[in-house]
């Protein structure tokens, strides 16, 4: 017991220099292309996202992991091209591996959004 504060002042430098992993993209959906590689029916495989015509083309990958919503509700990755097409103004959030390019999440984003952009 009378070592555990300097037990525990060997460990914290230790956990403050955990490194971030993930990256996030806020766009348009119209941002998003689905790559030839991609699987329509399961709605798993690469994509490509590009923010801007001079900012840099990310290849990220749908995996059946990735969490996809539309203003907080969850729907099936084989929908995501679907609502792709159909929201394509709309605003789009991205979190994804900054080594793997595995997409966390993607939330479609209608109406103001300001709000969960911010989140």
């Amino acid at each position: 017991m009378k070592y555990l504060l300097h037990v525990l002042l060997l460990i914290i430098p230790i956990i403050s220099h955990a490194e971030i992993v993930s990256r996030d993209l806020v766009g348009k959906a119209s941002d998003i292309s689905l790559t030839k590689n991609f699987h329509e029916g399961t709605g798993l495989g690469p994509i490509e996202a590009q923010l801007c015509p001079t900012c840099p083309i990310y290849q990220l990958t749908i995996t059946p992991s990735t969490v996809v919503s539309k203003d907080g509700d969850r729907f099936d990755l084989p929908k995501f091209k679907m609502q792709l097409k159909a929201n394509g103004n709309k605003k789009v959030r991205l979190q994804f591996h900054k080594h793997t390019n595995e997409i966390f999440y993607i939330r479609l984003i209608s109406g103001n959004g300001n709000k969960e952009i911010l989140q």
